[in-house]
Order: C-alpha cells, then sequence, then structure tokens
C-alpha cells in the first residue's frame, strides 16, 4: 500500500465516482480502478462496492477513510512544515466571485506566486451557487464566494469579510426621493444577476419580506454588465458600495434609501473538508490577512 493508492481511495470516497477522481487526480478511469483493485487486494477486502450508480464505501472502506484521511492531514502537516515552497508542485483551481476577481484577487495570486513559484494556478469567474457546486463536485479546489445561509456538510468555511450592498440607480430614472418600500421599488427594472446568484436570493428575499415582487426583471451574469445598465438609466441594481464609491461620488449612480436596509454579506473561502493541502491552507492564511482586513471578520466595505 503506498500514498498513491490512498489519495485515490479517499478521492473516490469523497466524490462517489471514479470518473471525477480520475478528472480530480488528472488521470485515466482505468489507472484509478488499478490502484484500488491493488489497494483491495493488498488487504484482501473490498473498501468500495462498485454496485450502485455511485461508489460507496463497504464496512472496511469506512474503517479505512478514517485512517486515510489521518494519513493525509498528517503528511499534510509535513508538508507544511518542513518542506522547501519552491519544491512544491502541482496546481491549484480557484473558483471565485466577480466582486473578489475585480478587487483583491490579484493581491491573493500574487502572494501564493511568490511563495509557491512552481505551481499553477487556475482561475474562473462564476456565480455563488456554481462556485458551490464546482467545489463540492472535486471541480474546484478552492471558491470564494458571498453567502447567506449555512454550506453543505463536507465543505469547509472561513469568513474573509463582510461587505455593504445597496440598491442604486442612477440619478436619471428619477425615481420618487425618500425612503422606498419594496412595494415602491417594485414598479422599477430591477437588473440582477442568475437566480444562481446569492444576491439574487437576497434580492428577491427583500421584495418577498415587504410583501412586493419586482414586476420586470432583466438579468446578467456580471455585476459589471449590471453597474454599466444601471449608469444609462435602465433600472435599478443591487450593488456593493465599496466598489462603486467613485460612481456615486462623481454622481453617475445613487444610493437609494429603502426600509428595510439589507443586511451586509459576508464572504467566505471554502473548500471540501477532505481536501487540505498546504496549498489550500496558504491560499487561506493570504485571503484572511490581506490589507485592508483586520482580525477574524474583516470588513470589504467602506464609508463614502
Amino acid at each position: 500500500m503506498n500514498l498513491q493508492q490512498l489519495e485515490t481511495f479517499r478521492w473516490v470516497a469523497s466524490l462517489g465516482s471514479f470518473t471525477k477522481a480520475a478528472k480530480k487526480l488528472n488521470t485515466t478511469q482505468s489507472t484509478i480502478s488499478m490502484r484500488i483493485s491493488e489497494l483491495e487486494q493488498e488487504l484482501g477486502v473490498q473498501v468500495l462496492d462498485r454496485s450502485g450508480r455511485q461508489a460507496t464505501l463497504t464496512r472496511s472502506g469506512k474503517d479505512l477513510l478514517r485512517h486515510a484521511t489521518q494519513i493525509h492531514k498528517e503528511v499534510t502537516e509535513i508538508k507544511a512544515v518542513v518542506a522547501n515552497p519552491e519544491t512544491i508542485t502541482g496546481s491549484i483551481k480557484m473558483s471565485v466571485a466577480e466582486l473578489i476577481a475585480l478587487s483583491w484577487l490579484p493581491e491573493l495570486v500574487a502572494g501564493l506566486a511568490r511563495l509557491y513559484p512552481n505551481i499553477d494556478i487556475e482561475l474562473e469567474v462564476g456565480l455563488a451557487g456554481t462556485i458551490l457546486d464546482r467545489v463540492e463536485n472535486g471541480e474546484a479546489d478552492i471558491g470564494l464566494v458571498p453567502q447567506v445561509g449555512p454550506f453543505g456538510s463536507e465543505l469547509e468555511a472561513n469568513l474573509l469579510g463582510t461587505v455593504d450592498f445597496a440598491f442604486m440607480a442612477a440619478p436619471s430614472l428619477d425615481l420618487p426621493k425618500g425612503t422606498l418600500s419594496a412595494q415602491d421599488l417594485a414598479d422599477w427594472p430591477l437588473i440582477s444577476l442568475g437566480p444562481n446568484a446569492v444576491l439574487s436570493q437576497v434580492e428577491e428575499q427583500w421584495f418577498q419580506a415587504g410583501g412586493a415582487t419586482a414586476r420586470k426583471q432583466d438579468r446578467s451574469n456580471s455585476m459589471e454588465i449590471s453597474a454599466g445598465l444601471v449608469r444609462s438609466g435602465l433600472g435599478v441594481s443591487f450593488l456593493p458600495i465599496f466598489y462603486y464609491a467613485e460612481d456615486i461620488k462623481a454622481g453617475r449612480m445613487r444610493i437609494l434609501d429603502v426600509d428595510p436596509r439589507p443586511a451586509p454579506i459576508s464572504f467566505f473561502c471554502v473548500h471540501r473538508s477532505a481536501n487540505v493541502t498546504p496549498i489550500i491552507r496558504k491560499v487561506i492564511d493570504i485571503a484572511t490577512g490581506l490589507d485592508g482586513f483586520s482580525g477574524a471578520a474583516p470588513s470589504l466595505a467602506q464609508d463614502i
């Protein structure tokens, strides 16, 4: 038995699929099958039940998984403490929310690249629901996402900070002055992200709490596209205050006074609990310690 076999077993057990494990480990399904067969042959027991649509753990497999997980943690700790970072190779896939990609992601990538110069960093931008799906399926190692509800039991989340959002519109849209209720705002076009976005869920919950539904809703898959439509006077959108502070100061957009005021949205760094590596640990350390963050629950928002 060797570490490669145990890691292969861990990923098959975690993802429930030889195909997904092969994709995650950048190898072939036949190689995955061979490693598991060799492991079972050496142990003299079956550790995975392959009879169903998903590979599931046998009783022996559950025992093995506990030991394999502990070994993985120990090996990770050794690499983190002893290994020269320049000797660490491989890749990390990060799936991130657009706001992070447009603001402090370059600092995170630069810090990681300085520490681990020989790793490949793969980046993609997506909506929160899609990002979480990719992390849960093992298609991304790290997700940097906003979230207002609980995470799945297989995910570990570290708080990055909170961001103040507000409903915004261009002065040219000529919305009523004063405090607006959900009923007042429902008559105006709402520019929103797709249904897989946390911000869309927050918007919907806000309108529902006020007994209203947005009558006209235009969707895009980009916060920046939404902001551009707002600047053009085409509707109202729910946007981060700190990122559009210059637009607000320049009079291109204004924050709407609404009641109730939406609560800040928390952003997290998430990964599979079973997937911990020195690189993932370092991503978490850098992301939670960037300039502008303070303590365990830093705020990304700024007063304007």
